[in-house]
C-alpha cells in the first residue's frame, strides 16, 4: 500500500504517518526509486499499537521507548498513565462542581461576581481534600498515637459521652460519626432506649464504623449526610453530636443552622473543638523546621475553636456554655510527632519521604537537646441549647 491508501485505511491522516516516519516511529517497510512510501500488514498492525497507546495518554516518546521494551515496562507505563488519569478524573469532578455550585448561587443571587466564584473554588477544594482526608480511619489513628502519650490518661471519647445528657427515649443524631469511637468507647453505658442515627460524609468512614459496632448491643442506623443539608424535618432530634468536624464543614454558619432547625425545642448540641493553644510547641518546632512552609498550624480547625467556636454558636443557639479538657504530650521518640504531622491535611501535601526524613532528623537533634518534646492539648465540648 501506498502512504495514502494506507492511511485511509488505518483511519491516521497522511500528514502523521509523514510524522511517525520523520521520528523513527513507524517507517514504511520500503521506499520506492521515485521516493513512494510503501507500508504492508506489518506496519499496520504496529500502527494499531501506537493507536491504541496514544489512547491511553502516552507520550510519542513514551510508546517508542516501550515497542522496544518488554511487557513489565508497559505494564509500568499504564499504571503510571492510569494514576494520573485518576487525578485528573478528580478535578474535572471538582470542576464540574464548581459549575454546579456557581449555576446554583447566579440563579440564586441572579448573578455571579469573581468573589463569589473564587470562594465557591475554595470551597470545593476544601471538600476534596477533606474526601481525601477520609478515605479511612488510617489518618485518625495515626493522630491518636500521638494523643497515647498524654500525661491525661482521661479518655476523650469517655469524657465526652459524659458531657452528654441523654433524654429518655431520645433520638439522637451524631454528623462527622467516624469510626464510631465515641460508642464503641462507652458500649456499657447506652442506653438502649435511645434511637441513634450515626452519619458521616464519607461513606467508607461509614462502613468502618458499622464494621467496629458490630459487637455494640444496639441498634444504630447509618446514613451518608451532608452536615449543610440534613435531611430530616424541623424539630426531629433531641440530641446533635459533632466530634471535630464542625471546622470541616466549607459552610459553617448553614451547618448551625440545620443543627438548630432539626432540633426539637429544649434540644441540645454538643460540639467539640481545639483550642488555638492546642499543639502549639509543635506548631513552633514545625515553622523551626521549615520557615512558611504551611506545617506550622492547626489546619482547618482554626475555623471552628475554643476561642471563636462560642459567637459562632450564639448566632443559632442560646445558652451555650463550655467544658475544657487540658493536656500535655511527652515523647521521646520523633516517629509519632512526625506522622502525626504527616496524618493532616497540610501536612500530607508538604512532608514527601526526603521531608519526613529531615523532619525526623531535626526533632532526634531537639530530644537530644532536651530530654523530649513536650506538647500542649487543650480541647473542649460546647453545649448549646435549641433556639426556637
Amino acid at each position: 500500500m501506498k502512504i495514502g491508501e494506507f492511511a485511509k485505511r488505518s483511519g491516521v491522516t497522511v500528514k502523521a504517518l509523514l510524522h511517525y516516519d520523520k521520528i523513527g516511529l513507524l517507517k514504511p517497510s520500503e521506499k520506492t526509486d521515485c521516493g513512494y512510501r510503501i507500508y504492508c500488514e506489518e506496519d499496520f498492525l504496529k500502527l494499531q499499537q501506537i493507536t491504541t497507546l496514544k489512547f491511553i495518554g502516552l507520550s510519542l516518546s513514551e510508546i517508542s521507548h516501550i515497542l522496544d521494551e518488554s511487557g513489565e515496562n508497559l505494564e509500568n507505563m499504564i499504571s503510571i498513565q492510569k494514576k494520573a488519569l485518576e487525578e485528573k478524573k478528580k478535578h474535572i469532578e471538582s470542576v464540574i462542581s464548581v459549575f454546579n455550585k456557581a449555576e446554583s448561587k447566579a440563579k440564586e443571587n441572579g448573578f455571579l461576581d469573581a468573589k463569589n466564584l473564587i470562594n465557591i473554588i475554595k470551597m470545593t477544594n476544601m471538600e476534596r481534600s477533606v474526601k481525601e482526608q477520609y478515605k479511612s480511619d488510617r489518618n485518625l489513628n495515626l493522630r491518636s498515637n500521638l494523643h497515647s502519650y498524654n500525661t491525661n490518661k482521661v479518655d476523650w471519647d469517655i469524657w465526652c459521652f459524659n458531657q452528654i445528657k441523654f433524654p429518655k427515649n431520645a433520638k439522637v443524631l451524631e454528623l462527622g460519626c467516624g469510626p464510631g469511637k465515641l460508642w464503641r468507647k462507652n458500649k456499657d453505658n447506652i442506653d438502649k432506649n435511645l434511637n441513634i442515627i450515626l452519619s458521616d460524609f464519607s461513606r467508607n468512614m461509614l462502613k468502618i464504623a458499622k464494621e467496629k459496632l458490630k459487637n455494640v448491643n444496639h441498634k444504630f442506623e447509618y446514613k451518608e449526610i451532608n452536615a449543610e443539608e440534613i435531611p430530616y424535618e424541623d424539630e426531629s432530634f433531641d440530641v446533635v453530636i459533632a466530634q471535630h468536624m464542625i471546622y470541616f464543614v466549607p459552610n459553617i454558619e448553614k451547618a448551625l443552622s440545620e443543627v438548630n432547625r432539626v432540633l426539637k425545642p429544649g434540644g441540645m448540641f454538643y460540639v467539640t473543638a481545639n483550642s488555638c493553644e492546642s499543639m502549639a510547641e509543635l506548631n513552633e518546632l514545625s515553622e523551626a523546621f521549615e520557615p512558611n512552609a504551611g506545617l506550622s498550624n492547626n489546619g482547618f480547625s482554626a475555623r471552628f475553636d475554643l476561642e471563636k467556636g462560642k459567637p459562632m454558636l450564639e448566632k443559632y443557639f442560646d445558652n451555650v456554655s463550655v467544658e475544657i479538657l487540658n493536656g500535655k504530650i511527652i515523647v521521646d521518640n520523633p516517629k509519632p510527632v512526625v506522622s502525626y504531622k504527616a496524618s493532616t491535611i497540610q501536612g500530607s501535601l508538604i512532608l514527601d519521604e526526603e521531608k519526613k526524613e529531615k523532619f525526623t532528623k531535626y526533632l532526634e537533634d531537639y530530644i537530644n537537646k532536651n530530654g523530649n518534646i513536650s506538647i500542649t492539648t487543650k480541647t473542649c465540648m460546647f453545649k448549646a441549647h435549641s433556639k426556637k
